[in-house]
């Protein structure tokens, strides 16, 4: 599959491109152009009201002839999801997001609520800061031993189960907003979660 990147506003500590990936696109969110620079990397789109980009940056957006997707600041949909529709197939594609730290908690929230309801949620990656974010409805991985992860519940789950962790369930019915599955930790063999329905973000 495709690497897709997204880089949104607010601060950024993630840098990605110690994980040697090729970006089949990359997609700059206003002033989220910043951490694409700051990354020496170049954006294939630069997406939003630019409201918030900053002189500089737009200046070198036009010197690069980069393409630009304005939009009226009053409208229906956030840049973040503007955006996401600017990925052709995103069902074939790995699409990561940077940026979003430290900014508002509404912004934070949107974000996260924003992919939650994307039909293709599953393929997004959010580096927040030192955690990743991953959007799932099962997983599979290894991520060490004695790490830290929690489960947010996006949905009622059915028979959740998670084995692997140092508290394990089998086919456990969990609410949506229910803390059972906060602060878990691996056991440094692989995790497997898996529910019958629903989704929930899983955050290491």
């Amino acid at each position: 599959m495709k690497n897709v990147l997204i880089s949104i506003g607010g601060d950024c500590s993630s840098n990605i491109v110690n994980n040697n990936l090729n970006f089949d696109q990359i997609i700059a969110v206003d002033s989220g152009i910043k951490h694409i620079y700051n990354l020496s990397l170049e954006p294939s789109i630069l997406v939003g009201d630019l409201d918030s980009i900053s002189k500089e940056d737009y200046q070198k957006v036009l010197e690069a002839n980069i393409n630009i997707d304005s939009y009226q600041k009053n409208k229906e949909n956030t840049d973040f999801e503007l955006s996401l529709n600017k990925i052709e197939n995103p069902d074939n594609k790995n699409i990561f997001i940077i940026g979003g730290e430290g900014g508002d908690i509404d912004h934070m929230l949107s974000v996260f609520f924003i992919i939650s309801h994307k039909e293709f949620y599953k393929n997004i990656i959010w580096l927040y800061g030192k955690q990743t974010i991953l959007f799932k409805n099962n997983i599979s991985l290894e991520i060490g031993s004695n790490v830290n992860f929690s489960l947010i519940p996006l949905t009622d789950l059915k028979s959740l189960s998670i084995k692997g962790a140092k508290w394990e369930l089998k086919n456990e019915d969990v609410e949506s907003g229910h803390s059972l599955t906060l602060r878990n930790q691996t056991k440094g063999e692989l995790l497997n979660i898996s529910c019958e329905e629903g989704k929930f973000a899983f955050i290491y």
